[in-house]
């Protein structure tokens, strides 16, 4: 139950834009790359989230 837990909380955080080094030293990881293989899967809609947020960053310089 507390991996599952863990797991949704890590997922979660992913999905709202929490960078992976901060969610490793949440997690108490001490290589981010451990927390990018255990816990980051593809995030629906990661390709449109991206691109909206590249277009706020462009239309926010001009």
């Amino acid at each position: 139950m507390m991996h599952a837990l863990r797991h949704l909380f890590a997922s979660e955080a992913i999905n709202e834009g929490v960078d992976v080094y901060t969610l490793a030293d949440l997690l108490g990881h001490e290589d981010p790359a451990f927390t990018l293989r255990r816990y980051v899967h593809r995030v629906t809609g990661a390709v449109e989230k991206a691109r909206k947020a590249i277009g706020r960053r462009y239309r926010a310089g001009t």
